[in-house]
């Protein structure tokens, strides 16, 4: 059913990889974001846009807390670096910018879907959870060095609409299925490949009963809707491409 989703979007979604070091301590995570335009803006999850500022102001010692002396991010395979943070923190949306990026040879940008999102809808989650051997050291003389991070393998799971959650800023799509450690900031697609929504969390609903001593959960996906990508992206004159007209 997803076939062609996952074939059309396989090179629209690149890896977020943050690397950071305290002390004597390396660590890592990963995440999804996708490019928008020839600018080099890309949407992804806000937290994972924040988490990078947060380090920055670390390492650069203006934020007092735990020290990370040094950091890295890594925006698919493009050497850009990230130039511009934009983020709706009632939805969890994240905006960025990519300084000199130059999209490669036949990159097709995301088209955002026009249509309504319908309750009962089956769409399509990816990203890049279960990636367990992107395992950073750190070099004094070279930084940090990845073994087997490329090409990263991509996850694809199904995700029935549940219902919508409205918030202040925006809206949320629930779905049926959670999303991965790893698939924040990826798209929520419909059979076409349109994008529908970006997967930002998980949230786990108690059933009010127990069972074999242990409370029982509903664990479900949020997205944030298209709807609100849209508006979000227009408010700050981003540029993308829509599903009926091509350049928004």
């Amino acid at each position: 059913m997803f076939q062609k989703a996952c074939t059309a979007l396989l090179q629209t979604i690149m890896p977020i990889v943050v690397a950071w070091k305290a002390g004597n301590k390396v660590g890592c995570g990963i995440g999804a974001g996708m490019i928008l335009n020839d600018e080099g803006y890309f949407v992804t999850a806000g937290h994972i846009l924040k988490e990078i500022s947060a380090l920055d102001q670390r390492a650069s010692g203006s934020k007092k807390g735990k020290q990370a002396t040094h950091y890295a991010c890594l925006f698919g395979t493009t050497g850009a670096r990230l130039e511009q943070v934009l983020v709706q923190d009632q939805v969890d949306l994240g905006v960025g910018k990519l300084r000199c990026y130059e999209p490669p040879a036949g990159y097709v940008f995301p088209r955002l879907r026009t249509r309504d999102v319908e309750q009962g809808e089956l769409l399509c989650r990816l990203g890049y959870p279960f990636v367990d051997d992107i395992r950073p050291t750190w070099d004094p003389d070279k930084g940090f060095i990845f073994s087997n991070l490329f090409p990263v393998p991509q996850f694809a799971n199904e995700a029935m609409v549940s219902r919508f959650a409205q918030l202040d800023g925006g809206i949320w799509i629930e779905t049926s299925t959670p999303g991965l450690r790893g698939q924040s900031g990826g798209p929520l697609a419909d059979p076409d490949g349109l994008i529908c929504g970006i997967q930002v969390n998980t949230h786990h609903y108690p059933l009010g009963f127990e069972g074999k001593g242990r409370n029982q959960f509903l664990n479900v996906g949020r997205a944030v809707h298209v709807k609100t990508v849209r508006n979000f992206l227009d408010s700050h004159k981003v540029k993308y491409s829509m599903e009926e007209t091509g350049n928004a």
